[in-house]
């Protein structure tokens, strides 16, 4: 009887649990990374689904650790706090959704942000969450050896290829990599030979042929 009463002076928390619940079950079921954090001076992930969980592992740019997601890097960090404010500061009920673009290396991960309204009050467990929305991303290395593969690249030229679509010069991929950028452009140069193209904005025409999973790409 007490424990019956106790739970009925608490609607408003059965209430949130029961709506938790089935907005984290929902997650489960999605393929794309997806995961419910608390804002705050450290991004706590209240619920991260499975395809967030594989993702952010190991992930260069944004990766989940210790119940906490991190941004690598402090321009990263910066860039993902800017964006969290931004998106707190909009209205629970408006639907802003903020994007923002992490960089490491040659890798470049998508993340959308928008603050849900639970209609929570201040004393629930959880009165703030944000959704944070992961574009899905290939493994480089992965992507890598299929240039090897389909084309006869060494693994270099294949990084070049990689990274001139995904950084958009050849200055950045020789910052990115620590070579000059004499090497570079040779890397490339040999690439575009055994690629059959004929100029550097089309060196990673053979990448963009190809799908995450190893099909051609539908525009190839």
């Amino acid at each position: 009887m007490d424990r019956r009463v106790r739970r009925e002076e608490r609607p408003e928390l059965l209430r949130w649990i029961a709506l938790a619940r089935s907005l984290a079950a929902t997650l489960d079921c999605l393929e794309r990374p997806l995961l419910l954090v608390e804002p705050g001076p450290v991004l706590r992930v209240w619920h991260a689904n499975a395809a967030a969980r594989e993702q952010l592992a190991d992930g260069e740019a944004l990766h989940m650790r210790d119940g906490l997601l991190h941004a690598s890097g402090e321009l990263n960090a910066a860039a993902l706090n800017r964006a969290l404010q931004a998106v707190m500061a909009q209205s629970a009920t408006s639907r802003t959704v903020l994007p923002v673009q992490l960089r490491a290396g040659m890798t470049t991960v998508a993340v959308r942000l928008q603050r849900l309204d639970f209609g929570a009050s201040a004393d629930l467990p959880v009165a703030d969450v944000l959704l944070v929305d992961v574009q899905p991303q290939a493994c480089p290395k992965r992507t890598v050896q299929r240039l090897r593969d389909g084309f006869g690249l060494t693994p270099r030229e294949a990084e070049c290829a990689l990274g001139l679509y995904t950084i958009g010069s050849l200055e950045a991929v020789a910052r990115c990599t620590g070579r000059s950028i004499h090497t570079v452009r040779t890397q490339l140069k040999a690439a575009m030979q055994k690629t059959s193209t004929h100029t550097p904005r089309r060196a990673w025409w053979p990448w963009w042929r190809v799908s995450w999973n190893g099909e051609p790409h539908p525009c190839g």
